[in-house]
């Protein structure tokens, strides 16, 4: 069998402004969400919450140096609504952030990289929090929408691949990270998780009608859910748990429609409250071009553990896998399973967006040895390999993440990319052991994974 991937398959890696970008305060930008955010995990030493970051805004061009010395055909990177907008509804466009993300533009165009931008990231103007709640309040969807047209209006042509929001399948579960507001009850999560869905159905036609060459996909961030034992309730739980966070969402995405199952799971929200006329139709006129995942690793559901709340299970050990450090089980079949799941169920081409691992590098003289980093991806390329060769269409593989950045939860010790970044040493890059594996890999379209 060719271990050579198709003609066309884009290799390369992501990003996420509020954790690489830093440049807090500059070039116009606004305070988000993100700089206001509270992790008491990080809340120590230096840490500055996502101010300094990777200081990626002062170093785009060499960073995406690296990309082009590795090979990469594709990148993915957010843009902050607030260096567009900084209060996210003002009068006037920011001209600086429009100037930046072109000067990024122009460095991935000098090295014939394919950009794919995602448009909302946990990152939203605080200044929406302050004046209406942010995204419990309709207006949000409005302002959001003035923000994707001028965005869009602006890269015409220069982007292929747009996604308008981050793993949006999470603010049904995590909506106070994603959205900066403190859900009270079950019909206000709804409302949000609606609010994102009409937003995300009307961007994905309002990108296709500004840039008819444009592509636009929503983006599952999801796990493998297995059952701990085959005990039927274990069983259930995990069939319920993967339409929960997962397909009960892309229903809506890739097939515009609320099902019964879906709204189970926001028992107790008054939907008539929320959905209004003309809602659905909506949501049902959005038609994606592309699906996009990001997978890290999975989950053995017990039921016995669960009691309602799917962070008891997330770092329970799977006895046949290992765990990294932060109790997350390393299993590549997994990407798999989600591969040929979602591909079979709404037969879209794949991109996946986001798979990698996080680890607590160590620089020894200037040089980082990642070995585990390298047998965890080598272990997810040659499932996804398989998947390809039996019929699953995936555009492309894109890692988390080029550069090392802020982890969202566990700050810059959880380390995710082929380039380390010496804060101790004035942000310096080096290059690891990982960064030529994955170029060899690009050279040879994949057939090399040694």
């Amino acid at each position: 069998m060719n271990k050579r991937f198709p003609d066309g398959f884009l290799w390369g890696s992501s990003t996420n402004a509020q954790q690489f970008e830093g440049g807090y305060g500059e070039g116009g930008k606004g305070l988000s969400i993100a700089d206001k955010r509270n992790i008491p995990s990080l809340d120590q030493g230096d840490f500055e919450g996502f101010k300094k970051a990777s200081d990626h805004y002062h170093r785009y061009k060499e960073d995406i140096g690296y990309y082009g010395e590795m090979g990469f055909s594709v990148y993915r990177f957010t843009i902050a609504w607030t260096r567009i907008f900084p209060n996210g509804d003002d009068s006037q466009v920011n001209q600086e952030g429009i100037d930046f993300y072109s000067a990024i533009l122009d460095e991935l165009e000098k090295y014939n990289i394919t950009p794919v931008v995602t448009l909302y990231a946990y990152d939203l103007p605080y200044h929406l929090i302050e004046k209406y709640n942010g995204w419990l309040d309709r207006q949000c969807i409005e302002d959001y929408l003035r923000y994707v047209k001028t965005v869009v209006s602006a890269f015409k042509g220069r982007v292929r691949y747009w996604v308008p929001f981050n793993e949006q399948n999470h603010a049904s579960f995590d909506s106070e990270y994603m959205t900066g507001y403190k859900d009270k009850n079950m019909t206000e999560t709804f409302q949000i998780v609606h609010h994102f869905n009409l937003a995300y159905a009307r961007a994905t036609c309002l990108i296709h009608e500004i840039d008819k060459e444009a592509q636009v996909g929503a983006n599952i961030g999801n796990a493998c859910f297995y059952p701990k034992t085959c005990n039927p309730l274990d069983v259930k739980l995990a069939d319920d748990l993967a339409y929960k966070i997962g397909y009960g969402n892309s229903d809506v995405y890739y097939r515009g429609v609320y099902t019964p199952r879906y709204l189970n799971d926001f028992k107790g929200a008054k939907f008539d409250t929320v959905i209004l006329d003309g809602d659905m139709d909506i949501i049902k006129k959005s038609e994606p071009d592309f699906q996009s995942l990001t997978y890290y690793f999975s989950i053995p559901v017990d039921h016995c553990v669960y009691k309602g709340n799917l962070r008891n299970c997330i770092k329970d050990p799977n006895p046949f896998v290992e765990q990294t450090e932060w109790k997350w089980n390393i299993e590549a079949y997994g990407l798999k399973h989600l591969l040929d799941d979602y591909y079979h169920r709404y037969h879209l081409p794949i991109l996946i967006l986001e798979n990698g691992l996080g680890y607590r590098d160590v620089l020894e003289e200037n040089q980082v040895h990642d070995d585990y980093r390298i047998d965890f991806l080598r272990d997810h390329i040659k499932w996804m390999k398989k998947s390809i060769d039996e019929g699953v269409e995936v555009i492309g593989f894109l890692t988390w993440s080029a550069i090392d950045l802020y982890s969202t939860r566990e700050g810059f010790e959880k380390r995710y990319g082929f380039v380390y970044v010496d804060k101790e040493n004035h942000y310096q890059r080096i290059r690891k052991d990982s960064f030529y594996w994955y170029k060899n890999v690009i050279a040879s379209h994949g057939e090399n994974l040694d």
